[in-house]
C-alpha cells in the first residue's frame, strides 16, 4: 500500500513538471527594443493543439497570442481577454503594434519540448 502511495505521488509530481515546461517567463531585458508588452515581463504558455498563451503574471490574466488560442478564446473553452491591451504602440508606425513574431517562434519552442 504504501509503495503504491509513493508511486502515485511520484507520477502525480512527474505530470507536474511535465506541465510546468510549457510556461516560461520572458522579459523586455531579453528582447530589447522588440519587447511588444506595456509589462516588464510576461509569461508565453503553448497548451495542447499549439494554442499560444501571454500571461500578465500579476494578474495571471491570459492573452491569446496567435490564432488557435484566439479561437479557443472566442469559443468559451479557455478564459482569456484581447491582447490588444498588453501591446504597445510601433514607434517606427504608430499606427501598428508592435510584432508578434519574436514571442511567437519562442512561444512554439515550447510546444516541441
Amino acid at each position: 500500500m504504501k509503495g503504491s502511495v509513493l508511486a502515485l505521488t511520484l507520477l502525480m509530481l512527474s505530470v507536474n513538471a511535465f506541465a510546468a515546461g510549457k510556461i516560461i517567463t520572458v522579459s523586455k531585458f531579453e528582447f530589447g527594443k522588440q519587447w511588444a508588452f506595456t509589462r516588464e515581463e510576461v509569461m508565453l504558455e503553448c497548451r495542447a493543439g499549439d494554442a499560444l498563451f501571454v500571461i500578465n503574471p500579476s494578474t495571471l490574466t491570459q492573452y491569446p497570442l496567435n490564432d488557435i488560442a484566439t479561437e479557443q478564446m472566442k469559443a468559451g473553452h479557455v478564459l482569456a481577454k484581447p491582447l490588444d491591451v498588453l501591446l504597445l504602440d510601433d514607434s517606427a508606425n504608430p499606427s501598428q503594434k508592435m510584432s508578434l513574431e519574436p514571442f511567437v517562434q519562442r512561444a512554439m519552442t515550447l510546444c516541441q519540448k
